[in-house]
């Protein structure tokens, strides 16, 4: 055999070596004892998320005064701060104005004289919170507890004072049950349900009316109500579908043949369960209890709906006499109100103060006047001891 040949039979041999070699190899790798996902989630990190109590256990010695988009660095009017007790001196750096304290100072009262002699400038101070020994956090893998050995520094409003809870949203990735690295943090609203006390300030000229119609006053037409109410109202808006059916008590278990003599008379549409579907024109309740106790005997009892029509409107001098005049039947009427509430709300027996607005608007019957005092249902978002927002759930009577 010449040295050319081979030299290619041993190269072909040695190929179909390694790939024999490969497929005995790959049971020995593919069939090795499992690792389970406990044990996968015990090694892999995993994104984890949640919110959790926190506690202000101390702030930094300085405070940032700053100004978005404004350079603060060269106002000579801020050099006045310096006169406020606790401070020891001022930094000017990349437009921000830092202000250095004496050690010791109460953090939170410094800002609050500098909000008041600069009301226009954003006030933080770098707060410390501690959080409990483990916090529950969503993962992939469902929700564990994860324990986080550190304090969490965070830039803040100082209006919280030492020792004030808050609610605190974490985000990090974990190992098994630890924090791996610094997680991210930020101070969220703690959100309460409260009643409190609010004044009636004002009303306005925006209406909302609910007119009640008996069954048999139902067949209505719109569109000449509209035209009447808009000679004298303003921004007149009709919303109305009648419920053109009545109700049999235990209807539905009569027999077919039954049913399909009712479902025969000439102004029913559809029969359902116990009740009766009819034509929206007809509104002889004479006529309708009269046959059904001709088919279902004398002692049938009719049960009738009441429809209603929903209207608002605009109006400087509105009259509920005016407004029954054209639509007839009975009527709730809803007056656009302001509501004052005081600087305080009180949540689990301690005062917290409210920021920003106060009045809040809403609808109310028109029986309500102006200084009278209800009792109000709110929903709150605070932190510390500060309210920031105030939703209005209900208005639950006089006070």
């Amino acid at each position: 055999m010449e040295r050319d040949t081979l030299i290619k039979v041993f190269a072909l041999a040695a190929i179909i070596f390694f790939v024999i070699e490969m497929f005995n190899l790959r049971p020995a790798v593919t069939s090795g004892p499992s690792t389970s996902s406990e044990n996968t989630s015990n090694t892999t990190p995993l994104y984890a998320s949640g919110n959790t109590t926190a506690t202000v256990t101390s702030y930094s010695d300085y405070i940032n005064v700053f100004k978005s988009g404004e350079d603060l660095s060269a106002n000579s009017s801020l050099d006045e701060l310096k006169d406020i007790a606790g401070v020891g001196y001022i930094n000017r750096v990349g437009g921000t104005v830092t202000l250095v304290l004496d050690y010791g100072a109460n953090v939170s009262l410094v800002a609050e004289k500098v909000k008041k002699k600069f009301p226009d400038l954003n006030v933080t101070a770098n707060a410390l919170l501690s959080l409990p020994p483990e916090v529950e956090l969503t993962t992939a893998a469902g929700k564990k507890n994860i324990s986080i050995n550190a304090l969490i520094g965070i830039e803040v409003d100082p209006w919280l004072d030492i020792g004030d809870n808050v609610t605190l949203s974490v985000a990090s990735l974990v190992v098994g049950n630890k924090i791996q690295g610094s997680p991210i943090a930020r101070i969220v609203p703690t959100q309460n349900e409260v009643v409190a006390n609010a004044t009636i300030s004002g009303v306005g000229d925006n209406y909302a009316a609910t007119v009640v119609l008996p069954w048999n006053m139902r067949e209505v037409n719109t569109s000449r109500i509209n035209e009447e109410l808009s000679a004298q109202l303003g921004n007149v808006n009709i919303n109305y579908t009648p419920d053109s059916f009545v109700a049999v008590k235990g209807l539905d278990s009569k027999s077919n043949e039954t049913i399909e003599k009712i479902q025969n008379l000439s102004y029913v549409e559809e029969v359902s369960g116990d009740i009766i579907y009819v034509k929206e024109d007809f509104n002889d309740s004479a006529r309708i209890e009269g046959d059904l106790r001709e088919i279902l005997g004398g002692d049938t009892t009719v049960d009738y709906t009441i429809s209603k029509i929903s209207i608002s409107f605009y109006s400087s001098n509105f009259s509920k006499d005016a407004l029954l005049s054209v639509t007839g039947g009975q009527a709730l009427i809803y007056r656009q109100t302001s509501l004052k509430l005081g600087e305080k709300i009180t949540i689990d027996g301690r005062d917290y103060d409210v920021l920003g607005s106060t009045t809040l608007e809403t609808m109310l019957l028109d029986s309500f006047a102006v200084g009278q005092n209800v009792s109000v249902q709110l929903k709150t978002g605070r932190i510390g001891k500060k309210i920031l927002n105030v939703e209005l759930e209900r208005v639950l009577g006089y006070a």
